[in-house]
Parts: C-alpha cells; sequence; structure tokens
C-alpha cells in the first residue's frame, strides 16, 4: 500500500491500482419506500404515496339559484313601475320599488311551504274580485317552480282606495295563498 492506494498486481507492462470511494466513510440514503396502503389489489403493482390518478375526474358545478328573474311594468298603477323577482339561495323574492327595502320575501305570502325555488316568473294579473280584497286594481302572479311541483300566487298592488299601495315589510303579504299547478 503507498499513498492510500491499494496495488492488485503487477506486471512487465504496467501496475492495477484500486482506490477506494473518496465518501466511502458517508452514509447512503435509504431507499425509497412505499406506503403498503398504495398497492393495488388486483395487480399487486406499488404505487408511490403521493401519486394521483391518471385521469381525475372533473368537479361537478353546483346549481345556482340565484339569477332567475324578470321584470314587469304596471301600467293601471298611479306611476308606471318595474317589479322584480328573483330566488336567490333557493328563496323567492319580489323587488317593489315602492318600499325600502325593495325586496319582499315571498315566504311570507300565506300557504309557503318553504321549499328551495329552482325557477320564478311574474306577470301582471288585472281582474277584479281578488282573494282578500275584491276591490284590487292591479296585482302580479309570481309562479314558481321547486322540487315538490310549481305553485303560483298572485299578490295585489293597489285597490279603489288606493291605487299606489306599497307592498308591506313586514307580517303576511297581500297576496293568495300558494297554491300548485297541475303537472306538466
Amino acid at each position: 500500500m503507498r499513498n492510500g492506494l491499494t496495488t492488485v498486481g503487477v506486471s512487465a507492462f504496467s501496475v492495477l491500482v484500486v482506490a477506494a470511494p473518496a465518501n466511502a466513510d458517508t452514509p447512503q440514503p435509504p431507499p425509497a419506500r412505499t406506503d403498503v396502503a398504495a398497492t393495488d389489489a388486483s395487480s399487486k403493482e406499488i404505487r408511490p404515496e403521493h401519486s394521483k390518478p391518471k385521469h381525475p375526474r372533473p368537479p361537478r358545478p353546483k346549481p345556482d339559484r340565484s339569477l332567475d328573474s324578470a321584470a314587469i311594468s304596471i301600467d293601471s298603477l298611479a306611476n308606471p313601475l318595474v317589479f322584480t323577482v328573483t330566488a336567490r339561495k333557493g328563496i323567492p323574492y319580489l323587488n317593489d320599488p315602492r318600499t325600502l327595502p325593495g325586496w319582499q320575501n315571498l315566504r311570507r305570502a300565506p300557504g309557503s311551504q318553504g321549499g328551495l325555488v329552482t325557477h320564478i316568473t311574474v306577470a301582471q294579473d288585472s281582474r277584479l274580485n281578488y282573494y282578500p280584497d275584491p276591490t284590487t286594481t292591479s296585482a302580479l302572479r309570481v309562479t314558481v317552480q321547486t322540487r315538490d311541483g310549481i305553485f303560483f300566487t298572485v299578490c295585489r298592488l293597489g285597490n279603489l282606495a288606493n291605487l299606489n299601495a306599497p307592498l308591506p315589510t313586514s307580517g303576511p303579504l297581500p297576496c293568495t295563498p300558494w297554491a300548485a299547478l297541475p303537472a306538466v
């Protein structure tokens, strides 16, 4: 042994010298380990712990029930107004521009079962003899769809004594009880 080198063999032409690696005393990292739970039962193939499936399924979109709305102009009132309805987070609302705040929760109408509304629409309904006030001059017919069916209510907007009576901001609304429409 000469200068940290070991002589292995000598021949007439050369000397073969083998050196120990420079990092022989440094510990080597352990081999990569896999989790036993990551083993595929059918093929016994071992996957690394954090592997992802090759074709992940896209996330399903959540239905948005808050953007369905309609507007109508009521010409028989003292001043023409536009009323809007919407189903925000499944709750039906009617916007009466004559009141503050303008949005009225239509679950305050008699007979509401509190179902989640997926679709809503509004139309002018101008016949007379509405229950509970037969002197009604103008009304809105609000139609909603829930998982239980299609329902409607008629909300009066004014009567012969006061053509421009706003909807009350608390208590029950001056609407007919919610009634089911025949199934499609």
